[in-house]
């Protein structure tokens, strides 16, 4: 064959149309319960022929009886999704039940994302608890809804890890997956992996827990010269850069040169603040007295000072302020006078 014409025909055969893969997607849900380790996956899509290693999978449409079915979800050879069972991998996490009183005490081995207890209702005990930890809670109500899994996804899981549970109480943790999820041929357009330890029963600890150790905090920044406008006082809880960066502003928008932003290491430690509110005049000061963390709350105890009758007073407006780094985890912070009377809150 002359050059000329396979070149031609090199260039018609890179016009023609060649077959596309179909779209699909994939949902990997690995739960990790005492007796094995089980990987969940839902695909939805378009019916297709994927691969996975030497075995390939036929998704189709149909119903099923299963009660692990979902109505969008492909069928895999016939079956409502591709379940894999393998042996028990090592305990992530330990919830017992403090005597006496209604607190639970979550002992990590690796870290959770956040973990929920069923005792007759869904409750939250908490989240982001840092691994080889022990860590005082308290319940409240709440369903777990986990960010990874569809609406649908979730809801067959946990009616799942119900139906197992044989009377007894459910913790369930969320964490990362620690199996390496399964790659497919062709790839998915769209993959989601979500995991989760699934603790049966709840022991309860027969001596008193000791109180969780005082937080000794650092005050970042304080003054009376705030851009916090509004009169009444408000807390404030930082947990990540971004909301320390939106706080920062607020506590140092009038200083010029605006200080340079805090480092904070948010794997260890919070940034709580409390504005008092905008005051006529000079004098007004917030001044820290001390701090107690109890299960996911952090109290903070405040002296508020006022300006003493007939002093000198700078005739400008003011809004005084607090800013404290606090090591710990905790989801919520209550400042309160020497009273304990509620200042302001912020949190879950």
């Amino acid at each position: 064959m002359k050059p000329w014409i396979g070149l031609t025909l090199l260039a018609l055969a890179g016009c023609i149309p060649q077959p596309q893969a179909q779209a699909y997607q994939v949902g990997e849900i690995q739960l990790l319960f005492a007796e094995n380790t089980e990987r969940w996956t839902y695909f939805y899509g378009e019916p297709q022929v994927i691969r996975l290693g030497e075995r390939s999978l036929a998704l189709t449409r149909g119903p099923s009886a299963s009660p692990l079915a979902l109505a969008e979800a492909l069928l895999v050879e016939g079956e409502a999704l591709y379940r894999e069972i393998g042996p028990a991998l090592p305990r992530v996490a330990q919830t017992t039940r403090t005597f006496p009183g209604l607190q639970f005490v979550v002992r990590t081995v690796r870290n959770v994302q956040s973990a929920w207890l069923f005792d007759g209702g869904w409750s939250r005990l908490g989240s982001a608890f840092a691994s080889n930890a022990a860590q005082v809670v308290e319940n409240r109500p709440g369903t777990p809804r986990l960010a990874l899994l569809s609406e649908a996804e979730n809801e067959v899981v946990l009616r799942e890890i119900l139906s197992r549970r044989g009377g007894r109480p459910v913790v369930v943790y969320e964490i990362e997956p620690p199996l390496e999820p399964n790659r497919y041929e062709p790839a998915p357009t769209q993959s989601r992996v979500a995991a989760l330890a699934v603790q049966y029963g709840l022991e309860t600890e027969l001596t008193l827990m000791p109180p969780n150790p005082t937080p000794t905090p650092r005050i970042l920044q304080q003054g009376s010269q705030s851009a916090y406008t509004a009169s009444s006082p408000a807390a404030y809880l930082a947990s990540n850069t971004s909301q320390l960066l939106t706080l920062w502003r607020l506590a140092t928008g009038n200083q010029i040169p605006q200080p340079a932003t805090p480092a904070v290491d948010f794997n260890l430690n919070r940034v709580v603040a409390f504005f008092w509110g905008q005051k006529p005049t000079g004098g007004y000061s917030v001044q820290y007295v001390s701090s107690q963390l109890s299960g996911n709350t952090l109290r903070v105890t405040l002296r508020l000072n006022s300006p003493a009758p007939g002093a000198i007073l700078t005739q400008a407006l003011t809004s005084p302020f607090v800013i404290l780094e606090v090591p710990g985890r905790f989801e919520r912070v209550e400042f309160v006078d020497a009273g304990g009377r509620v200042l302001a809150s912020a949190g879950n």
